[in-house]
């Protein structure tokens, strides 16, 4: 019964992540100095511009957003784009026709099953959340994490792979008491004692652990965990729908993008703070830049890190009822959710 409670708050947590997660945490959690200082699209200028609307939060992993808008690779791909910085509920600006796309995390899945009218178009990258915990807790990898108290957006990702990663070790994430707190606020959380360790999206984390933080958990190195995607190219259905060629442009400015930031880490990361769009400074974001893996394009990335996503959640204990054959379901979860669009 303690499961079957759990694995509801779950669930219910989930779907309230779309107002309060992304790619780089939720409203509340909003470096300063993110808004760039010029991200309006001068319109008009090519007919044959399909006009796109593509939202993000601020993380070190958007990179391939401002990449692709700052260096002009939508509009080689025939995109008139303009950015849109997220500060509340995704579902409410798609159902408003406001948002075309953004970076889509595993958040979304949890929403997608239940009706969110949201697609999967192409891989983007792996690896960009990672824990810090306080060198005296003596934490040092999640399998310690019993009896502790952990921030983490409840019902995110970090902390459904951080579950997952504990019952693989014959650990009980039941024995962890979760707390909510703004990305910003994580850090200040664990040097006043609150926490004994949190778990989010890059930057936050890597900044801690360069103030002398213990890293315990990261997707980007860890066995089991950094060969998926952390983040996929999200897409409006509607907006697709009604116009598939859309996504096939934005796949191949994204494919720019990802192959730019592999040959120019330290540019791109220059560029992104000098335009005011990520926390942190250039040289932390160069570094996460390189560590990250960027692979936009790849069909088989894609299913397989979809279906390793959906182990995550069963294992984690936050599907409502576990089907009998887990593979057939997540076969019609595929369904529901992806278009591929990276062959071009």
């Amino acid at each position: 019964m303690k499961r079957n409670r759990l694995s509801l708050l779950l669930v219910l947590l989930l779907a309230a992540a779309l107002v309060l997660t992304g790619c780089s945490g939720g409203g509340n959690a909003t470096p300063a100095n993110t808004t760039p200082t010029d991200n309006t699209p001068q319109t008009g200028e090519n007919s044959d511009l399909i006009p796109a609307v593509v939202g993000y939060w601020g993380g070190t992993c958007e990179s391939p957003i401002f990449v692709a808008y700052e260096k002009g690779f939508f509009k080689e791909a025939g995109l008139d784009v303009k950015l849109l910085k997220i500060t509340g509920d995704v579902a409410v600006l798609m159902a408003n026709d406001e948002l075309d796309a953004f970076e889509l995390t595993p958040d979304k899945f949890k929403p997608m099953e239940q009706g969110l009218e949201l697609m999967i178009i192409d891989s983007l990258h792996k690896g960009c959340i990672q824990g810090a915990a306080a060198k005296e807790s003596g934490i040092q990898s999640v399998a310690d994490l019993e009896g502790k108290k952990v921030a983490a957006a409840i019902g995110g990702i970090a902390q459904i792979q951080i579950a997952s990663e504990m019952v693989k070790l014959g650990k009980d994430p039941k024995k962890v008491t979760w707390l909510s707190y703004p990305n910003a606020q994580m850090e200040q959380a664990l040097d006043q004692g609150e926490v004994d360790a949190f778990a989010t999206y890059d930057p936050f984390p890597e900044m801690a652990v360069q103030n002398g933080k213990i890293k315990f958990y990261s997707n980007t190195f860890d066995p089991g965990l950094k060969d998926t995607l952390c983040c996929f190219i999200g897409m409006n259905k509607r907006t697709l729908d009604a116009n598939p060629e859309i996504g096939k442009r934005m796949s191949q400015a994204f494919t720019k993008a990802c192959e730019y930031l592999e040959e120019k880490p330290d540019e791109a990361a220059q560029m992104v703070m000098d335009k005011g769009y990520i926390a942190g400074d250039a040289a932390l974001n160069a570094q996460l830049i390189k560590d990250y893996t960027w692979i936009a394009g790849d069909k088989k990335t894609v299913d397989d890190s979809f279906r390793e996503i959906w182990h995550q959640i069963a294992r984690a204990g936050a599907l409502e009822k576990a089907p009998a054959d887990l593979d057939t379901y997540i076969d019609g979860l595929y369904v529901q959710m992806v278009s591929f669009m990276g062959e071009h």
